[in-house]
């Protein structure tokens, strides 16, 4: 009876040493999908931020905005943001926020 009670103790503490391998597997490999994403965020700033210099010839103003508005902000708008015409309909889309780091972006760079 004894030598059962020792088995069944020895298969509950390598099935839970199992589950938290996997558990710790699956973590890190959430952990690598993350800094994946990471790094595909950051190769689609600096495209826009080249793109950008190439546009309009400021590197501050491109490295500003490429870091700081949603990377999801189209390239052509860097443009027409830039020339800071508030009434062209690129900066009117903005959220409030996103204005406000257009203008500082902006101001700063000139």
């Amino acid at each position: 009876m004894s030598r059962r009670l020792v088995v069944i103790v020895m298969f509950a503490i390598a099935m839970s040493s199992a589950a938290s391998a996997q558990q710790s597997l699956q973590e890190l490999e959430s952990a690598s999908q993350f800094e994946r994403a990471l790094r595909a965020v950051d190769a689609i700033k600096h495209g826009k931020r080249l793109q950008c210099i190439i546009a309009i010839a400021n590197e501050a103003i491109c490295a500003c905005l490429a870091e700081k508005l949603p990377v999801d902000t189209y390239i052509r708008s860097y443009v027409a943001l830039v020339d800071q015409e508030k009434t062209e309909p690129e900066y009117g889309r903005l959220s409030d926020p996103d204005k406000e780091v257009v203008d500082r972006c902006v101001g700063e760079g000139r």
